[in-house]
């Protein structure tokens, strides 16, 4: 588990399947990520009783469900995909414009770049377009890094041209200036 002042990260769970299920019903977040298209309620128990354990046990994805500090909601979820050093996240629409995903990929990356692991730095992508996804990872200091195709297979089986940024255990605490960021100037 992980807090802010605002949020608690905790894994997600069996509970947790009927919030997916609605988050995910929302056309920005089934436009801009790769679940599935429809999403079902199977998609969603699929997601918090499979995919997120199975991540964790083998360490390949580390999955946290974005909680309020004192509630048990899920708003969101940010994820750290160990293999490729990237991280993941959507927010529900209701949850959208309140700094909630940059303050969660902050938290995050201090454990994901701190002692606990051998990590030196933490890669994000989004698919070209995305302001929302770039303004959260900005806003958690992480650096632009360029133009180019999305590493990640879109629902097509295509690498979409995608937006790159990095983040290194130099630049924690700290917030790039808006005119390095090009797609947001």
């Amino acid at each position: 588990m992980l807090q802010t002042p605002r949020l608690v990260l905790s894994t997600p769970v069996a509970a947790d399947a009927p919030a997916v299920l609605r988050h995910c019903q929302d056309a920005e977040l089934q436009r801009w990520t790769t679940v599935p298209v429809p999403y079902t309620a199977d998609d969603a128990r699929s997601f918090v009783e499979e995919f997120v354990p199975a991540g964790w046990r083998d360490g390949t994805e580390a999955v946290f469900a974005l909680r309020p500090a004192g509630g048990s909601d899920l708003m969101g979820v940010v994820s750290w995909q160990r293999r490729r050093g990237y991280v993941g996240y959507w927010m529900g629409a209701e949850h959208r414009g309140h700094g909630y995903v940059a303050e969660a990929l902050r938290a995050l990356a201090e454990w994901v770049l701190g002692p606990e692991h051998d990590v030196a730095s933490l890669r994000w992508e989004c698919v070209e377009g995305n302001l929302g996804s770039a303004h959260a990872a900005r806003a958690a200091g992480f650096r632009w890094a360029g133009f180019g195709p999305c590493d990640i297979v879109d629902r097509a089986g295509s690498h979409p041209p995608g937006w790159h940024s990095v983040l290194t255990r130099a630049d924690l605490g700290t917030v790039e200036a808006l005119e390095r960021w090009p797609v947001l100037a």
